[in-house]
């Protein structure tokens, strides 16, 4: 019988679990009782628009509620709106009711507490498009399964000790305050605590502490949303939030391209044009465009035709960093873009990928023996040390230097670049310096140039190379370093891979310790 042990002891295991899983589960719906609502008190008007195309495919192709990508938190709802048939209000009732009646267990995933969020927002703005439409007794279970899941996100507001998912809380149980009750008895120590928690996600300048223009328009769609919903209601000091709105939306602004995109750092090309553009809309102001945040990273420099921005990086130990983009550059002409980095996936899926585009190499900078100018793992210190931005003769002048090789190679990475006002001219240099004989002797710089696919390379005999635009226009790239090459490369678009060329310039290194500096001068020149 001895065998049998085994057994028994994992059958007592998962029947305790079992039981400790309904217990839980019943004393939290008895905690979460909540008063029945006959109708809404307020009508809410939905900050952001669906996709009808997306929508219509939503009608014709799906049986099941697994067809629908993230199915728990009802965004295609606004897909369905914006379809707008009688057809997808009614498609809208149904899953909506089916949702509520199924009595999901609430220790579950699907109530984690963005999902909760989600679903509030989306049926509390929709309601009078789907919700209005259908009988008494839907409207009550729906309004009574808002109430019941704020109660929830009530309960966990307390636990919680994330800012960014105390926002996302806190942004569900105003809403559903403002659906359901006249007044809000604590509506402003709700607004309070978003404050308090905006202290730790977005630096002075605006930026996200993340540097990160995902999680950048991200936060700032959270905010308007918040802002829109408290416009309707009396006495609320809101004007920290609508400050720190203005600041981010400023910072998106800035960080949006002459073609409408975002600038691709640390993840920021896998934004759509039309999220962006609903996002800058509803800032509500036309925001000024910085020329340098520095507590955040990022410079922008210009002149009549030519855009460039940079990652300048912070005085601030750059840890966990989601990209080792450091000192990369993007810059544009009128509207096309020249020079770029490689962009990210969106697809959990193409892990590999995404690990592959946080390299330094996949970025247009310096890179070390193919080293990380930061240690994505966070064990290594990256910090920049000078940082000196300004007008140059005839021009502007970024001139910055960084610690991310001091450590494993006893190096730093200076790096300058000019842009000038009137011509179409870019110069750079690049030096690495020896500053402490630690670590190992770094065999060789590759410096990156990543161009875009509508851009065709080619070498010519003095070394130069030609850059030919699909537009016709033509730049001219130059060097004082002969080991210059051509390799083909590959740019992740939202839509997908796409071939592209890029330039490599190798700087030997092997005599760093003696000769304390290597230098490398490079320069883009407008040919016609």
């Amino acid at each position: 019988m001895d065998f049998l042990f085994p057994y028994l002891k994992w059958t007592n295991k998962l029947m305790l679990k079992i039981i400790n899983l309904i217990t839980n589960n019943y004393f939290l719906n008895q905690k979460l009782q909540v008063t029945s609502f006959e109708k809404p008190i307020r009508r809410l008007t939905d900050t952001w628009r669906g996709n009808s195309q997306k929508g219509r495919r939503i009608l014709d192709e799906v049986h099941t509620t697994s067809n629908i990508s993230n199915f728990h938190n009802f965004l295609f709802l606004r897909d369905l709106r914006a379809e707008g048939s009688l057809k997808a209000r009614s498609t809208a009732r149904t899953f909506v009711n089916n949702w509520i009646e199924e009595k999901h267990n609430l220790i579950s995933k699907i109530y984690d507490v963005t999902a909760i969020s989600s679903r509030i927002i989306v049926w509390s703005f929709s309601y009078t498009w789907f919700a209005e439409s259908g009988e008494r007794n839907f409207q009550k279970k729906l309004l009574d399964s808002i109430a019941f899941q704020a109660k929830y996100l009530e309960l966990k507001l307390e636990k919680s000790n994330d800012s960014l998912e105390r926002i996302i809380i806190i942004k569900g149980i105003i809403i559903a305050k403002s659906i359901l009750y006249e007044e809000i008895k604590n509506i402003n120590h709700l607004i309070e605590l978003i404050d308090i928690e905006l202290q730790f996600l977005v630096n002075k300048d605006g930026g996200h502490v993340t540097r990160s223009p995902v999680l950048q328009i991200q936060l700032l769609r959270h905010l308007i949303e918040i802002r829109s919903v408290i416009a309707v209601l009396k006495n609320i000091d809101t004007e920290n939030l609508h400050t720190c709105t203005i600041k981010m939306g400023e910072f998106c602004r800035s960080f949006q391209m002459p073609n409408e995109n975002l600038a691709w750092f640390n993840g920021g090309s896998i934004v759509s044009k039309d999220l962006i553009k609903q996002t800058l809309d509803r800032v509500g102001y036309k925001n000024k465009i910085f020329h340098i945040a520095e507590e955040t990273g990022f410079c922008r420099i210009s002149n009549q035709d030519i855009v460039l921005m940079a990652d300048i990086g912070t005085k601030k130990n750059l840890k966990k960093q989601n990209k080792a983009g450091l000192f990369s550059f993007e810059f544009y002409y009128k509207k096309q873009k020249i020079i770029s980095n490689l962009g990210d996936v969106i697809n959990s899926n193409t892990i590999n990928a995404h690990n592959s585009l946080a390299s330094s190499a996949a970025h247009s900078t310096l890179s070390i023996d193919d080293r990380n100018n930061i240690d994505l793992s966070g064990n290594r210190k990256t910090e920049t040390l000078n940082l000196e931005i300004g007008k140059a003769i005839e021009g502007d002048l970024i001139d910055i230097t960084h610690s991310g090789y001091e450590l494993i190679f006893g190096v730093h990475h200076r790096r300058r670049i000019y842009l000038s006002k009137n011509k179409g001219e870019i110069r750079g240099q690049d030096d690495i310096i020896n500053c402490k004989n630690i670590g190992s002797i770094p065999k060789k710089a590759n410096i990156r140039f990543h161009l875009h696919p509508e851009i065709n390379l080619i070498k010519v005999r003095n070394g130069s190379i030609l850059l030919k635009h699909k537009k016709g226009f033509i730049w001219k790239m130059i060097a004082d370093n002969k080991n210059i090459e051509i390799q083909e490369s590959i740019m992740f678009f939202p839509s997908g891979p796409q071939k592209c060329q890029q330039i490599i310039i190798t700087l030997k290194l092997e005599n760093i310790r003696s000769n304390k500096i290597e230098s490398c001068n490079w320069a883009f020149e407008l040919q016609n």
